[in-house]
């Protein structure tokens, strides 16, 4: 079994399918990927821009991250308008520039900056990496952020003692379709997932407004401080979160392997489980695990076993299940969940142990 095997996992992202979906799945995880936020470069990123120009020239600038040559003729094309682009340049001539991609170098040396080139980083965020490896207190540093986890490396040279002027290209808007939205935060109240793991403050933050339109917050915190675990890329990511009282954890850099790492830690220590028939048995969002089987187990009837699982030996009640747990309308759908739990441990070495007790005319229990 992989690390994760059994495990439901929502990944919040400004895309269709996140690399981390990918990285799950060869844990063995289940992902569902949902487009949670936009990205737009449009007037918002020009103001930015302009901002970011004006901020520059208040003091030395000791450090520069140039993550690309669009983004780069971007920010000079908007000082230039601004009138700002000499004293701009001037600032950047004294400053330690650091820069990956080659066209980016060439639109430097068009403006006679030097560059500090590092041919050897593997992405724009081996850069902020590089900067975190050296002292930053005191220093001031300019940076192109195209991305969340170069926003979350930002804060991180900020919180190193960096003075940190941003340079967003992007602005983080809600998607253009909100049934990806809807869909999580049904997901998460109906405790169908195990986690949700969001790549950027964006993500969060449309979450929490997408609950809150549909008044629902209530509930999806409750499903957040509870069974189902949100997982974070960095701090920035997680302060919306934070400011409406749910913890999330942090993966220790802003890299989704870091996340993987984070949630093959979390998820099986924060799973559910029962000893039955002498066996320890997994508790998942969607499956249950059996001597290492991981046996997937319909939403509903997960929903009825973890009600039961809470006081193994307890006779509760159709009426109880329903109230407590699964989104039943009716008793009858208590009993064809209970059916389909029986089914889908059958051929385990729970199948003869009664896992899911009939008492006739009160309800249901979990042998003990």
């Amino acid at each position: 079994m992989g690390r994760l095997s059994g495990f439901t996992v929502a990944v919040a992202s400004s895309r269709r399918r996140h690399p981390l979906a990918s990285l799950l799945a060869a844990s063995d995880a289940r992902t569902t990927s949902v487009h949670a936020v936009r990205d737009d470069v449009g007037p918002g990123a020009t103001e930015a821009f302009l901002a970011a120009a004006r901020g520059v020239a208040d003091a030395r600038v000791h450090d520069v991250v140039v993550c690309s040559a669009s983004g780069l003729r971007a920010w000079l094309s908007s000082a230039a308008e601004a009138g700002n682009l000499d004293t701009l340049v001037a600032h950047l001539a004294t400053a330690r520039i650091l820069v990956r991609e080659p066209a980016a170098v060439a639109v430097l040396r068009d403006h006679g900056l030097p560059c500090h080139v590092r041919a050897a980083a593997r992405s724009d965020d081996d850069l902020f990496r590089h900067l975190l490896t050296q002292p930053m207190t005191g220093r001031r540093v300019v940076a192109q952020v195209e991305s969340d986890s170069q926003g979350e490396y930002a804060h991180l040279l900020a919180r190193a003692g960096a003075q940190v002027v941003e340079i967003p290209l992007h602005r983080r808007l809600p998607p253009p379709d909100d049934a990806g939205l809807e869909r999580l935060v049904a997901l998460v109240v109906r405790r169908h997932l195990d986690a949700v793991a969001f790549t950027g403050p964006g993500a969060a933050d449309n979450l929490l407004r997408r609950a809150a339109a549909r008044s629902t917050l209530d509930a999806l915190r409750d499903a957040l401080t509870g069974p189902v675990t949100p997982v974070c890329v960095g701090d920035r990511t997680a302060e919306p979160l934070r400011d409406h009282g749910i913890t999330p954890a942090v993966a220790a850099t802003p890299e989704p392997t870091a996340l993987v790492t984070l949630l093959a830690a979390e998820l099986p220590r924060r799973a559910g489980t029962l000893t039955l028939a002498g066996r320890r048995v997994g508790l998942r969002s969607q499956a249950v695990v059996v001597d290492g089987r991981v046996v997937p187990v319909q939403p509903m009837s997960m929903a009825v076993l973890r009600v039961l699982a809470r006081e193994p030996g307890r006779v509760f009640t159709p009426d109880e299940i329903r109230h407590a747990g699964p989104a039943a309308p009716e008793d009858h759908a208590v009993e064809v969940a209970v059916s389909r739990l029986r089914r889908a441990l059958a051929g385990t070495a729970l199948s003869g142990a009664g896992l899911v007790q009939t008492v006739m005319r009160r309800g249901y229990r979990i042998a003990v």
